[in-house]
């Protein structure tokens, strides 16, 4: 199976087609909190404090099924909506009894501090990166012939069930303590999957690593994937908090202001009505009845399931020929940061545009949605130091944000959620501890980066930029190649014009300048020297330097697509004067 471009950092070891992958940050994140099975040890911020309730599972698979465990719907718009994404509105409005919101024992798109590797039978595993020897990232490590993962310090050897199967210093491999945490993990739609509870609790003697498969309905998929919508994938490792993205995903006001002149213009905002239809432990729903662009595309759905995904869903098949699905997996890293995982989804009563999304090269997608990302990180990077400064951690929402209109229904509803059953975030309240956790404010330039924040672990994007990185370096070559080459022709046809060197004399001249394609340049020269037409050797040679500044525009060229790959743009496009913007 191929995975989403999101296994990145592979290491493919002694030839064959093992992975060794390493998702993980500077900081400690909350799951790695979670080893129940070896010390009984719980999360400190959740083990004791009984007024942050808990939901053990996703209770919208416990709810609605898990086909529908990732869909949308609203009493008014069940009837009218695309079929896959109804959900019964009765159902997500039902009580649920438990009372703690368990973030470790929810599935996690890849993201966080894992040590990622497919074993023998070609099966991913997802490790705690960390070596019970001497906590050596196991990450570090290599896969080895008979398909183990082996440390890279002092080379003891894990099977898939986190055994230890050898000590070459010797000691007893046999102790529970030497084995490697491991935590549930699958691969659904293209994607790895994580649910931070140690997998050594579902032992089973009838699976032949000695590990039960874990249960995965709970995953929250998007079923119109396995209908053949079409899937625009990509991801983003974002200098801002969890609850910020989700917030801002909620926030749809702000699109036509921040977005303008990348996917959106300032004359389609309107004033909103969103209304919040359901709100339980398991999320929220709501619908923007008007819509998007002044009402041009319908009703706007939307859809938090908790913890981690958010839904807008379009249904314009009756009157524009297509709907549309945004989802955003938010993955939790570190206080203050997080991991974007975005996917597009398209339904077209149009063959053409099937084959539009097909022959546009998938690099293109990535870098326009790296560029709709940075229309808004640098302010979302520092709102988040203000708002904790305001209280956003210890008062209510509306006590720190002066939110007026029903524009902000979402985001409240969100916040609601979060400090109601979420237990003010997956690290905690987002107070003082929380924002020096989160480390110091960044730069401009780091907040802009694009190489360590997607194109190093993206395969399309790191393969394209080294491709343009050898292109130039080829062309870097060519062009002064054709520029000595034009300096050595005028020189012969000059000479020649001249008479004062004779052909021979002309090819004593060149020994020593010219290489092996030098050699074959000399031969035509002579000819057409010998011939007495010195212009056309001067014509070569101008011809040669008219090859090289346009191989130097390609060049140049480039080397603005590589930046691309590496480095954001600023001032963002909203605030670069475009054509009728005083009208807007």
């Amino acid at each position: 199976m191929q995975i989403l471009q999101l296994t990145t950092q592979d290491c493919r070891l002694q030839g064959t087609n093992a992975h060794l992958t390493r998702f993980c940050s500077r900081k400690r994140p909350f799951v790695a909190l979670s080893q129940t099975q070896r010390c009984n040890a719980r999360d400190p911020r959740t083990a004791s404090s009984g007024s942050r309730p808990s939901v053990s599972r996703s209770a919208l698979e416990q709810q609605v099924g898990p086909l529908r465990a990732a869909t949308l719907g609203t009493a008014e718009a069940a009837s009218d909506s695309i079929e896959a994404t109804n959900v019964r509105p009765e159902a997500l409005s039902q009580s649920d009894q438990r009372q703690r919101f368990d973030w470790h024992d929810q599935w996690y798109a890849i993201g966080y501090e894992r040590c990622i590797w497919r074993d023998g039978s070609d099966t991913w595993q997802a490790f705690l990166d960390v070596c019970p020897h001497r906590l050596i990232p196991l990450s570090e490590g290599r896969i080895t012939d008979n398909k183990e993962l082996q440390c890279a310090y002092h080379g003891w050897c894990f099977e898939s069930s986190g055994k230890c199967t050898a000590i070459p210093q010797g000691g007893n491999a046999s102790n529970p303590r030497t084995c490697a945490t491991v935590y549930q993990c699958a691969v659904k739609q293209g994607l790895i999957w994580v649910k931070p509870t140690e997998l050594h609790t579902l032992r089973s003697s009838t699976h032949a690593s000695g590990l039960a498969q874990p249960e995965t309905s709970d995953i929250p998929i998007l079923p119109e994937i396995e209908e053949g919508w079409i899937d625009s994938a990509t991801f983003r490792d974002l200098p801002y908090d969890y609850a910020t993205l989700l917030e801002n995903l909620f926030d749809v006001g702000h699109v036509p202001f921040t977005h303008h002149a990348s996917v959106s213009k300032r004359s389609s905002a309107d004033v909103l009505k969103l209304d919040v239809k359901t709100q339980t432990p398991a999320g929220f729903t709501g619908r923007n009845e008007r819509g998007p662009r002044k009402g041009q595309l319908g009703a706007q759905d939307t859809l938090f399931g908790a913890p981690c995904l958010m839904r807008h869903t379009i249904d314009a098949q009756a009157s524009k020929g297509f709907s549309n699905i945004t989802a955003v997996y938010a993955t939790p890293t570190t206080p203050g940061r997080c991991r974007a995982i975005i996917r597009n989804l398209f339904k077209f009563k149009s063959p053409v545009p099937r084959f539009f999304f097909k022959v546009v090269p998938q690099w293109s997608t990535h870098v326009g949605n790296n560029t709709v990302l940075e229309d808004d990180v640098v302010f979302l990077h520092r709102q988040e130091e203000l708002a904790v400064a305001r209280g956003l951690g210890r008062k209510p929402v509306a006590q720190v944000y002066h939110m007026p209109g029903s524009s902000d229904n979402f985001v409240t509803a969100f916040r609601t959620w979060l400090n109601k059953y979420g237990g003010g975030g997956p690290f905690g309240p987002m107070d003082e501890s929380w924002l020096q956790a989160a480390g110091p404010r960044l730069d401009r330039d780091a907040l802009l980066d694009r190489f360590q924040s997607h194109t190093a672990n993206c395969q399309v994007c790191s393969g394209t930029l080294h491709t343009i990185q050898r292109v130039r370096t080829a062309l870097k070559y060519s062009i002064g190649s054709l520029a000595v080459s034009a300096a050595i022709l005028a020189a012969v046809a000059l000479s020649a014009s001249n008479s004062s060197l004779q052909p021979a004399a002309a090819q004593q001249s060149t020994q020593g300048v010219f290489a092996a394609g030098g050699q074959l340049l000399l031969s035509l020269s002579k000819r057409v020297v010998g011939s007495g037409n010195p212009g056309a050797v001067m014509a070569s040679a101008a011809f040669c330097v008219a090859l090289a500044v346009s191989l130097l525009g390609v060049r140049g060229y480039l080397k603005g697509m590589e930046n691309k790959f590496i480095h954001g743009v600023y001032p963002p496009p909203r605030n670069v004067k475009q054509p009728h913007d005083e009208a807007q």
